[in-house]
């Protein structure tokens, strides 16, 4: 008996001295992009993701007209209430110089869109826009890197 207690214990204690994997940085909601498909320079940024509309930059905000977060109501037809925006995040990220963001643009026709800004000292550029994007964060750095989009044009 006081052999497999032996057992079970030592078993226990290499159990506990065993390091649980790391997790992918960018299941944390951290990531860096290659944004040459939109900045046309080798450019690599550290990316956070947004998961609140509160929390992206107040100029992008409102240079966007306001957003509701995810799952939150807003005007996904042309009913529209007053009261509602007519954009709702899916996702976002955000760097020292740009914010991507993903979300749904409500009027005659529900759409997913994609915008990249430059930001700096308050200031705010719309640099890339596309039709499409990406519905998590993993497949939102997939689809800038790859140039997976629906329509591209660089903003002026």
């Amino acid at each position: 008996m006081a052999g497999l207690l032996l057992i079970i214990v030592g078993t226990c204690l290499a159990c506990n001295d065993h390091k649980a994997p790391q997790k992918d940085p960018i299941e944390v909601g951290t990531a860096t992009i290659n944004l040459s498909a939109v900045t046309n320079s080798n450019q690599i940024e550290v990316f956070n993701e947004v998961k609140q509309a509160s929390r992206l930059p107040t100029f992008v905000l409102n240079e966007l007209g306001g957003m509701a977060d995810p799952g939150q109501p807003f005007n996904a037809t042309d009913v529209v209430d007053s009261r509602l925006p007519m954009q709702q995040l899916i996702v976002a990220a955000v760097s020292e110089k740009y914010c991507i963001v993903s979300y749904w643009r409500g009027g005659l026709a529900l759409r997913l869109e994609t915008t990249v800004f430059e930001v700096s000292e308050g200031n705010v550029k719309r640099k890339w826009v596309s039709n499409g994007g990406g519905l998590n964060f993993r497949d939102l750095k997939n689809t800038i890197e790859s140039g997976r989009i629906l329509q591209f044009h660089e903003a002026q």
